[in-house]
């Protein structure tokens, strides 16, 4: 207990608000186990006040290096991210690729949600939705033996998807820059003109014709100042998970059907009896391809979580390895197969949900997502269910669209309002707070990602703004590479 206290008493150093953190203990039933952890936060008294430092400081001007003049920069490698990079790079553009992590996959890697969905539809027969760039890399990783699809979702083992990505940009002539963070745009009145980052060689500028912005927050369109609402703009978002591996699973005895068919009753049954502390029912228990090891998504942070606040995503972290080790402890002493089980791994990122959502030309809908509404300008096709993760609450709410039905996602929607130069893919498109719900899984991702950088690409080519790109064209273009988009 020696370094878990070392390590809160720094983060109480930092100001780490020791009331609303055990608030959230409290909720998750780990204030006991916690508590005695946390040195009494001082009292704030008017000398303390006045030793504060200055809300502001002035930052000398310096000249910053140009590292790069590209015709596309992609910011972000998620899967929206890759696929961008990718189909803008094969059309013949100079692409560059940045991201903070020294990999791709963005959460499918980064934090273990080991699980793509929204490629197919629900039904037992299921349509694939995600084709193009997407539906390579799902082939890939099942032909290499380091992916399956199980009902309408596929599993995959992480370090083959980033091996499949690293070489999927590197074919298509993508550079990548990694343990790279975007600092700030680079503005020429409106219009983005490329971007700032930050990395070991220190402050750093790229010039683009067009900017790409997959960061999953939306940090580029923010920083350029196009409108947003965090979450569901009253201070509630979806509920966030940690992730994390499981190992010496004795797989003669354990079975994934049995475990996605009862869990939900299970641990219902465990809370309602006292003898666990979980902040969720249900979950994901996935096959990883490493023998004996599984993946899990279930560990869930009991409080709204704001992605945009580095003090929310540290709080988060720390409760949420301690969260994992009680459904740990729950999986050992409940499901057959993992009596001997450990936990392996837990993410190196914590899984969100939702952030900002960025105002757009078109703001997508829960109504259009559940009726399935065919866009004219649709260029992502989408079946995934309206599901809400909502901090504090142990289930999810689903609502599903008709059997094998789907809804398109417009170009409008990618297209942020009132600034040049820059296209979103992601999570954090133009949507209404139940519509990402929707839209947020990583088969959509993918399919919207590449629709930017085909997008990106035709502007270039044009010499036009991206927002003036014809989206008859633009679909045209996406159906030739295998895109479906209904």
């Amino acid at each position: 207990m020696a370094n878990e206290k070392d390590l809160l008493d720094r983060l109480e150093a930092m100001s780490f608000n020791r009331r609303t953190f055990l608030k959230s203990l409290v909720a998750a039933g780990f204030a006991a186990e916690f508590g005695g952890l946390l040195p009494a936060a001082a009292p704030r008294t008017a000398a303390a006040a006045s030793s504060a430092p200055e809300a502001f400081v002035t930052e000398p001007s310096r000249r910053i290096p140009l590292l790069r003049e590209v015709d596309v920069l992609v910011v972000g490698g998620g899967m929206a991210g890759v696929s961008a990079a990718v189909a803008a790079s094969r059309m013949g553009m100079k692409t560059l690729l940045v991201e903070y992590f020294g990999f791709l996959g963005g959460n499918a890697t980064a934090a273990l949600v080991n699980d793509f969905c929204g490629f197919y539809t629900r039904t037992r027969k299921t349509v694939q939705l995600i084709g193009g760039i997407g539906g390579e890399v799902v082939q890939e990783l099942i032909d290499g033996a380091g992916g399956r699809k199980w009902r309408h979702v596929v599993d995959f083992d992480p370090e083959a998807l980033k091996v499949i990505l690293d070489k999927k940009v590197l074919e298509a002539g993508v550079e990548p820059l990694f343990y790279t963070q975007f600092a700030a745009p680079l503005m020429d009145g409106n219009a983005v003109r490329g971007a700032f980052i930050e990395n070991k060689a220190g402050r750093q500028a790229i010039r683009a014709k067009v900017v790409l912005d997959c960061t999953g927050d939306g940090d580029v369109c923010a920083a350029a100042g196009v409108p947003f609402e965090v979450g569901d703009g009253k201070g509630d978002m979806q509920a966030c998970d940690m992730a994390f591996r499981l190992g010496n699973v004795d797989e003669t005895t354990f079975d994934q059907g049995f475990f996605f068919d009862n869990a939900d009753r299970l641990m219902a049954e465990a809370v309602a009896l006292g003898d666990y502390k979980l902040t969720r029912t249900g979950g994901n228990l996935g096959y990883t391809f490493v023998p004996g090891v599984y993946w899990a998504n279930m560990a869930r942070v009991p409080w709204a979580v704001d992605g945009t606040k580095p003090e929310h995503l540290t709080r988060s972290s720390v409760e949420g390895r301690q969260i994992a080790r009680e459904f740990a402890r729950f999986l050992r002493d409940r499901i057959p197969g993992l009596e001997k089980s450990a936990i392996v791994e837990t993410a190196a990122k914590i899984g969100l949900r939702e952030t900002r959502r960025v105002t757009g030309e078109h703001l997508l809908t829960a109504d259009e997502v559940l009726g399935a509404k065919k866009f004219e300008d649709g260029v992502v096709a989408n079946a995934w269910p309206v599901e809400m993760h909502i901090p504090g609450q142990l289930k999810r709410k689903m609502m599903f669209l008709k059997g094998d039905e789907y809804h398109t996602i417009p170009f409008r929607s990618l297209v942020p309002k009132g600034v040049e130069g820059v296209l979103m893919a992601g999570r954090f498109i133009s949507c209404s707070h139940n519509a990402q719900a929707s839209i947020r899984v990583m088969g959509p991702a993918a399919g919207m990602g590449q629709a930017v950088g085909v997008a990106a690409a035709l502007a270039v080519r044009a010499g036009t703004a991206p927002r003036k790109v014809a989206a008859a064209a633009l679909r045209a273009e996406l159906k030739s590479q295998g895109a479906f988009i209904g």
